[in-house]
């Protein structure tokens, strides 16, 4: 049991499952959720929970607010990912998706998607790079300066659109370890679109991308922060009884041990704020319950985790980060 009162965190997720708190603090629920990029599916979930009466009035007017201009941005990206497609494959060359454009693609009805995306992430082979050049730019696409690297072809950008297309080679080593293309050719399935086809990674795969992308690109295990968009993701996707998820193959074949950590610590916190999805427990370890209750600290105090953030900005100027990013 917490020896501090709920974070706003708790109260979010709490609202997130339907239960409105009584006397609610809704600035501090909304600024959590608006940090979380979680507001469109927090009103759904306010909405269909059946308390819509309950709620105040200008609270739920601007969550409505937020979900409309979520919708009218998705509605474009999927206009957007659709044009790209449709010219890739026109071409005849084949793009696999990741993260959140998977969840547009396969939408009837981008007002089907509440969840918020900053981008598009295409993935093409490296053979392909002239030609898919030369399709995007045909369309009018840019390339960011300087955003090419051994795992991506670029980031592109058009002055109409939503949101950048950012055309990935491959995945990073330091996302999976020992996953070989081999193993993504395999854990994916190819949809027909346009003139041709679009490979989609199956359940293990996103989950996969999802925790290694929060875990581990951008450090969560290291930093602590704390992201409801990519939990939630993680709920919805092992949520899908279409798509199962092999939880012992997840385990199994991505057994790295900063990715077995990064597993350990969304299971633990899936399970403390949404304690009904049906997560599993995942791996245990000490160092897992410390970084867990380390997160809940930070938290609940975050001018402490203001000034350990601030050590740890210092820490990466030392050689002992270097070894930490090496690959375990």
């Amino acid at each position: 049991m917490p020896f501090l009162p709920p974070i706003a965190l708790e109260i979010l997720a709490e609202c997130l499952q339907g239960r409105v708190p009584r006397d609610p603090d809704w600035e501090l629920i909304i600024g959590c959720a608006n940090d979380n990029l979680v507001g469109p599916l927090l009103y759904r979930r306010l909405v269909q929970s059946g308390q819509a009466a309950q709620i105040d009035p200008e609270a739920l007017s601007y969550l409505a607010s937020v979900d409309a201009a979520n919708i009218t941005r998705n509605s474009m990206l999927k206009a957007q990912l659709d044009e790209a497609l449709s010219a890739l494959t026109a071409e005849g060359l084949e793009a696999g998706l990741m993260k959140g454009a998977v969840n547009l693609f396969q939408a009837a009805d981008a007002a089907e998607v509440p969840r918020m995306s900053f981008d598009l992430d295409i993935v093409t082979s490296p053979e392909q790079d002239a030609d898919v050049e030369r399709v995007l730019s045909r369309l009018g696409y840019e390339k960011f300066p300087d955003s090419r690297n051994q795992y991506s072809l670029g980031s592109y950008f058009r002055a109409d659109v939503a949101g950048a297309l950012d055309i990935h080679h491959r995945i990073p080593e330091r996302y999976f370890g020992t996953i070989s293309a081999r193993d993504i050719e395999e854990q994916s399935h190819l949809v027909p679109f346009g003139a041709g086809a679009v490979r989609i990674p199956n359940a293990n795969l996103r989950l996969v991308t999802s925790l290694a992308h929060d875990m581990l690109h951008d450090r969560g295990v290291f930093s602590g922060f704390v992201h409801l968009r990519y939990l939630n993701d993680l709920i919805e996707l092992c949520a899908d009884p279409a798509d199962p998820v092999d939880w012992q193959q997840v385990e199994d074949r991505f057994a790295t041990y900063r990715f077995k950590l990064g597993l350990e610590l969304q299971c633990r916190l899936i399970r403390h704020l949404f304690p009904g999805a049906g997560f599993p427990e995942g791996p245990r370890s000490r160092l897992g319950w410390l970084l867990h209750q380390r997160r809940l600290l930070r938290s609940r105090l975050p001018g402490l985790a203001g000034l350990e953030w601030q050590l740890i900005l210092r820490l990466r100027r030392t050689r002992f980060w270097l070894w930490l990013r090496q690959p375990r």
